[in-house]
């Protein structure tokens, strides 16, 4: 076996294992144990997932989630071809954006298309949705399809592509919906984590209540 004294070891932050915080969540996870056996969604990451985008798409007033791990979250309805792909990211994260892992051409291809939304939802702690960034823009077809021909080219391990928010918003022009704030607060969010966003028009945040206005 070697012995290598390799950069890689120096990394990390390792800290005691705090036990009241094991037992603390222990029990949680019991709880949602008993709700994974009952609606017979065992996975537990396609649980959570499922969850959020289910409460993402039914603030943006979608009606049938995907149970599947693939393809797109959400569609609109039964007898309405319109659909979402849902992204998470937390509030206590550096940056804010929409990853897309193991991207295919496929579905690259897929956002040229006027049925095809993306939202971007941002978390405070496991349940507190704050905003929702959501629209819809056909160029975003061309930075995925770009990075899969190179992640194909270059045969690296994971096709991996990231668009942050500040993006979503002064590229592709996205509105950012406040859910569990106030439209102000959330623009004093936006403006604290990064400075671009004080250029940003107030108007690009709207109520959630604002939204289904509009949809109506």
């Amino acid at each position: 076996m070697l012995d290598n004294d390799l950069d890689l070891f120096k990394k990390g932050n390792f800290q005691p294992i705090d036990n009241n915080f094991i037992m603390e969540w222990h029990e949680v996870l019991q709880e949602v144990q008993i709700v994974q056996e009952k609606y017979n969604k065992l996975d537990t990451d396609t649980f959570i997932n499922e969850l959020r985008d289910s409460i993402a798409w039914y603030n943006l007033w979608y009606e049938l989630v995907n149970i599947e791990k693939h393809w797109f979250d959400c569609k609109k309805s039964a007898d309405e071809e319109c659909y979402l792909e849902v992204k998470s990211a937390s509030f206590s994260a550096k940056d804010w954006q929409a990853t897309f892992n193991d991207t295919t051409l496929e579905k690259a291809e897929a956002f040229k298309d006027k049925k095809v939304f993306l939202a971007l939802a941002v978390w405070k702690d496991a349940s507190d949705l704050l905003f929702i960034c959501y629209g819809q823009n056909s160029e975003i077809w061309d930075f995925l399809e770009s990075k899969v021909k190179r992640f194909k080219a270059w045969n690296t391990v994971r096709s991996t592509q990231s668009i942050s928010l500040s993006n979503l918003v002064f590229t592709y022009w996205f509105k950012i919906i406040a859910v569990n704030r106030s439209k102000w607060e959330v623009l004093s969010l936006l403006r604290l984590k990064n400075k671009n966003f004080l250029k940003m028009p107030s108007n690009v945040v709207i109520s959630i209540e604002e939204y289904h206005n509009n949809i109506n």
